[in-house]
């Protein structure tokens, strides 16, 4: 697998069903999930392990499958993506609340290292509307290109079983 494909599907623009572990420099690889919504009648998707796990996330719309925000923890993967879909009354933080019937999310388990790498690679890459306010200079023109690609050329990518 060339690095363009690799990149590609660290992004999400390849929509494959499966893709081979491909050992990358020093045997790293990056896990990624299918799309999945995040609930299935009113319970969370997403096993309890992702509670102490780092990684990346990427919220995209159901009906028009294009990535709307991306984000990363760097300890609780599980507890920081859900936020997204709950509600909550606290007047000193403004969080956007997406309806859990109308998206989708995926999931890319990394070093805690690397989540913040990875999210602003794929916010770069993907140009999701939401994401503007945390990164404004991702979205200028006249930007270098995808300045977090060299980041990822040590990286493979091997798609998990859906949960």
């Amino acid at each position: 697998m060339n690095l363009i494909k690799s990149i590609g599907i660290i992004c999400g623009i390849a929509y494959l069903d499966s893709i081979e572990a491909q050992p990358g420099i020093n045997g790293k690889i990056l896990y990624r999930s299918k799309w999945f919504r995040p609930y299935k009648k009113g319970k969370t998707i997403l096993p309890n392990k992702y509670y102490d796990r780092a990684g990346v996330y990427v919220i995209r719309s159901k009906q028009t499958k294009k990535p709307i925000y991306v984000g990363y923890s760097s300890n609780n993967l599980k507890r920081t993506l859900y936020r997204h879909f709950q509600i909550h009354n606290d007047r000193y933080s403004r969080r956007l609340v997406y309806d859990k019937n109308k998206y989708e999310v995926r999931i890319y388990r990394t070093g805690a290292k690397t989540a913040n790498r990875l999210e602003k690679f794929l916010i770069d890459k993907l140009k999701p509307k939401n994401n503007r306010a945390k990164y404004p200079s991702l979205f200028e023109q006249g930007e270098q290109e995808y300045p977090y690609a060299n980041f990822f050329q040590q990286y493979s990518v091997e798609e998990e079983t859906p949960f």
